[in-house]
C-alpha cells in the first residue's frame, strides 16, 4: 500500500477524493469520511511525510519539495477523474497540487477548501515555525485543535509542536506559490465561529478561479471537518457534483459568488 494513504480505496466507488489535512495533523483526521460519505466516493487521507507511520521521513517545509512528493505518491491515483479537499494548511496544498496538475493536462473535477484562508490573505492568528511555545500553545488552544492526551504528556506535546512549526512554514511557502486561477469549481466551506476562517474570509477564495464558486457556512469552530453537520451537508454537496471528465471555464465565468 502507498504509505501515503490512510487505507486502500473502498472497492466500487466511482470517484476518489484526495484530503490533506491541517497543521499538525495526520491522515487519521478523515477516518470517519468513507462511512460519512457513503459508496460514491472514496475519501483517501492523504499521509504527509514526518507523522503517523511516516514519522521516521524527514518533514517538508518547501512547497516544490512537497508537489514533488506528491506527485510521485498519488500521481498513480490521478488515472481516473477525482477531487481534492483540504483543511486549513490542506486547503494550500490542495490548491497548489491541483493548480500543478492543471497545468499537465489532469486537473481535478473540483477544489474544495475548508478553514483556510486564501493565499493572498494573512492568517488572523499569524502563528509563524518560529513562535515561541506559549505563544503557538495559547493560539492552538483558542482553536481547539490539541486533545487533552497530547497535553498531558509532554514528549507527545514537543513532538506535535515541532510538527506544526515545520507545516506553519510549509505553509508560509505554498502562500507564495498559489497564484493562478483554476479553471476549475472552487468551493469553500466555512466555520461560522472559525477565528481564522470565517465565511468573510473564506469568501476570498474566489479570485482563484475561474470557474464556479461557492463559499458554505457551517455552524462551527475551525475543526470542523468531522463534524456530522459538515459531513452531510459536504455529501450533499458532493452529490450535485458531475463526476464525468474534468471541464474548463473561461476568464469571463460569471458563475454566483456568495456565502449560503
Amino acid at each position: 500500500m502507498n504509505p501515503t494513504v490512510l487505507a486502500p480505496s473502498p472497492p466500487g466507488s466511482p470517484v476518489r477524493m484526495l484530503c490533506f489535512h491541517h497543521a499538525g495533523g495526520g491522515a487519521s483526521a478523515f477516518a470517519s469520511w468513507p462511512r460519512a460519505l457513503g459508496p460514491r466516493w472514496q475519501p483517501l487521507g492523504v499521509r504527509l511525510p514526518g507523522r503517523e507511520t511516516r514519522q521516521h521521513e524527514a518533514r517538508i517545509t518547501r512547497h516544490e519539495a512537497l508537489l514533488d512528493r506528491l506527485d510521485d505518491d498519488l500521481g498513480p491515483l490521478l488515472d481516473a477523474p477525482y477531487l481534492l479537499y483540504g483543511h486549513s494548511l490542506g486547503g494550500l496544498v490542495a490548491y497548489a497540487f491541483a493548480g500543478r496538475q492543471a497545468r499537465r493536462g489532469r486537473p481535478p473535477l473540483a477544489v474544495l477548501v475548508g478553514a483556510c484562508p486564501p493565499p493572498h490573505v494573512v492568517p488572523a492568528l499569524a502563528l509563524t515555525g518560529d513562535t515561541d511555545d506559549r505563544r503557538l500553545l495559547a493560539e492552538l488552544s483558542r482553536l481547539g485543535g490539541l486533545p487533552a492526551e497530547v497535553l498531558s504528556r509532554a514528549g507527545l506535546l514537543r513532538r506535535t509542536l515541532d510538527v506544526i512549526r515545520d507545516d506553519l512554514r510549509l505553509a508560509k511557502s505554498l502562500r507564495t506559490a498559489c497564484h493562478d486561477r483554476l479553471a476549475v469549481p472552487l468551493f469553500a466551506f466555512a466555520g461560522d465561529r472559525d477565528p481564522v476562517a470565517g465565511p468573510a474570509t473564506m469568501l476570498g477564495w474566489a479570485r482563484y478561479t475561474t470557474g464556479p464558486f461557492h463559499c458554505h457556512e457551517v455552524p462551527a469552530g475551525h475543526f470542523f471537518h468531522t463534524d456530522p453537520d459538515f459531513l452531510a451537508l459536504l455529501r450533499t454537496h458532493l452529490a450535485r457534483l458531475p463526476t464525468g471528465s474534468p471541464r474548463t471555464f473561461p476568464e469571463s465565468s460569471t458563475d454566483h459568488r456568495e456565502a449560503q
